[in-house]
């Protein structure tokens, strides 16, 4: 079905630019032929990868819904003689499911010398024009398409002559993620808008003019070129198709993004150059861009702000505090005594994740390096212990299902013409499976050819060992019964839902599956634990947005109290306060008090968050 949508999807849009031309009046440009985003004209006027700029909306409305947070953007480009292309925009989350943007837009002439003849005094004079767009994106979750709508009112004064008139424009927008492209996770994106397809046209003698039909096609394909621990190095190529009343013009661009925080640009569009660089400084990013053009060199910049407050459900926060009102009155000298210090409290519970996380990046690092030597089984056992110490990473998983998925490929064929790689292959996936009798035959074939390999030969013994230790194979067995008996428990009370004793009983069985020795057998446990559990919060969740009562909860989750989970989910708290992800941390500290309606750190907390 989703494939079907896709297609009819991509043919709507091709249809739509054919059926273009038949409104054309013919090949005219004004000041709005080209957007405000300073980004997005470093790299050639392409629109669909400018997802840290609310200025995009000019090109596609519907980019919006892809913001996870609210941002504000200002921008100049200074032209010729005095002459400069001023925006500031503006990009706010409404909803859950709903963005609002708003767009200013103005080009000044700078001063221009009137005269009725060659003797006559100078009269300075100054045009200018200008476009306000407002701005509604969201998305239709079951194609995962996003859709905008631009309202745009346009004026232009040229002092002789003054008027306005408005205009609608429409977007569509949607991204493929984790597409494997020879074991890389490449993210490719397509986009449509229609601009000025609905309009007054405006009237400055007596003839009503057309605002131009301008109809734009966006293609972008993002590949990871290094995988870091935390963030990633990626290449951009964006290649757009304008047809602007029947004139078609082709714009490409190009970007290089380090570390997610530094970015270098390269764009052409119609006989243009561009370049330019952006880097994101705490929650600012600044962006400038250079136009290489055959009268002089134009220089653009803009700064934005990043914030993260979304729409908040005030009546939760008043039953959230609700227990600290019943307190005696106090002064405020003792209230504001009594506060703990958030911010420092948060401060070192970061620094001893940011150690933590030094120790998993050497580790990555180091799992990384036996995978380009193709010593798989190193590389693999290290992943498998970043991924459960570290489980909000993405990278240590991408090699990890990097390797299964080659394993599983070349284990297939057992007429591989190349014998001894087959016998490793062959032997690794059996282990990783657990059956050992299997391995041990593969790797013994394997030795026959390459006794050198230390790697297989401390995991032959490691087999060896298992196979003749007959109470090692029972404790074994014992474990994946235990195991399998909790995860089973678990389900249960997430069908039954009940989410806090299903998120106690699955990481119950973390903690089980963490102190045992048999981390290659669980491993699967330990990923449907992590599923449920990101499940049964997201379930908490919506008891709190659906404005519920606590009682009503409360009766839901009954007797399912938990001092020692609501500390934990405290903590989480903290890191996220700490990240400026403040609207994630006060979720966690609500779920605390879910847990533990008695944990005074967290009541403080959410007042602080509130003030």
């Amino acid at each position: 079905m989703q494939t079907i949508s896709n297609k009819i999807i991509l043919i709507l849009i091709i249809s739509i630019c054919i059926v273009s031309n038949i409104y054309a009046t013919g090949k005219r440009k004004n000041f709005l032929s080209h957007g405000p985003s300073v980004s997005s004209f470093a790299q050639g006027e392409t629109a669909l990868n400018n997802l840290n700029d609310p200025s995009i909306i000019y090109h596609n409305s519907s980019l919006l819904s892809y913001f996870d947070y609210n941002n504000i953007i200002l921008s100049r480009y200074n032209l010729f003689d005095g002459t400069s292309y001023n925006s500031a925009s503006l990009n706010y989350r409404m909803f859950n499911n709903l963005s609002f943007g708003f767009s200013a837009i103005n080009l000044a002439s700078g001063d221009i010398e009137l005269r009725k003849d060659p003797f006559d005094a100078p009269k300075k004079v100054t045009t200018n024009q200008w476009a306000y767009i407002f701005a509604l994106a969201t998305m239709i979750k079951p194609i995962e398409t996003a859709v905008g709508v631009n309202l745009k009112y346009i004026y232009q004064d040229l002092y002789v002559k003054k008027n306005g008139g408005f205009a609608l424009d429409l977007g569509l927008s949607k991204y493929f993620n984790n597409v494997d492209i020879k074991y890389t996770q490449a993210k490719f994106g397509v986009g449509f808008s229609m601009q000025n397809f609905l309009q007054t046209g405006i009237k400055l003698d007596e003839y009503n003019e057309k605002f131009q039909n301008i109809f734009r096609l966006s293609t972008l394909m993002e590949v990871p070129v290094i995988y870091r621990f935390n963030t990633k190095d990626t290449i951009t190529l964006s290649i757009d198709i304008k047809n602007e009343d029947t004139y078609n013009e082709l714009f490409a661009g190009l970007e290089y993004k380090l570390m997610e925080k530094y970015a270098a640009r390269v764009g052409y569009y119609p006989d243009h150059i561009t370049a330019g660089f952006g880097v994101n400084i705490s929650a600012f990013t600044v962006n400038y861009s250079m136009d290489f053009n055959e009268i002089d060199l134009i220089n653009r910049f803009s700064l934005a702000y990043r914030w993260g407050n979304r729409h908040k459900n005030k009546s939760n926060f008043a039953k959230i505090e609700q227990p600290a009102l019943s307190v005696e009155k106090t002064s405020q000298k003792q209230i504001n005594e009594s506060k703990p210090d958030l911010t420092k409290e948060a401060q070192t519970a970061l620094n001893i994740e940011k150690l933590s996380q030094q120790e998993a990046e050497k580790l990555f690092n180091e799992a990384k390096e036996y995978y380009n030597k193709k010593q798989y089984l190193y590389s693999t056992d290290i992943l498998q212990k970043i991924i459960i110490n570290y489980p909000s990473y993405d990278s240590p998983k991408f090699y990890y299902n990097k390797i299964k998925k080659l394993m599983t490929k070349h284990s297939k064929s057992k007429y591989d013409s190349n014998f001894s790689d087959y016998a490793y292959w062959s032997g690794y996936k059996n282990y990783y499976e657990g059956n050992y009798n299997q391995c041990l035959t593969e790797w013994t074939k394997y030795l026959q050819f390459n006794n050198k390999n230390t790697e297989i030969k401390q995991y032959y013994d490691k087999v060896n060992k298992i196979i003749t230790d007959s109470i090692e194979e029972k404790n074994k067995k014992d474990f994946e019964f235990e195991a399998n008996t909790m995860l089973r428990n678990g389900i249960m009370l997430y069908k039954n839902k009940q989410w806090i004793k299903c998120i106690k009983q699955m990481e119950k069985l973390q903690t089980f599956i963490k102190n045992s020795k048999y981390v290659n057998l669980s491993f699967n446990y330990y990923s449907l634990a992590k599923d449920y559990i990101d499940k049964s919060v997201k379930e908490l969740s919506k008891l709190l947005e659906a404005n519920k009562d606590k009682e009503q909860a409360e009766e839901k989750q009954e007797g399912a109290t938990d001092k020692e989970l609501a500390e934990f989910k405290y903590n989480e708290g903290l890191l996220l306060y700490a990240k400026g992800k403040y609207f994630e941390a006060e979720k966690m500290f609500e779920l605390t008090l879910r847990l533990d309606p008695t944990h005074k750190k967290a009541i403080n907390a959410l007042k602080r968050i509130k003030e």
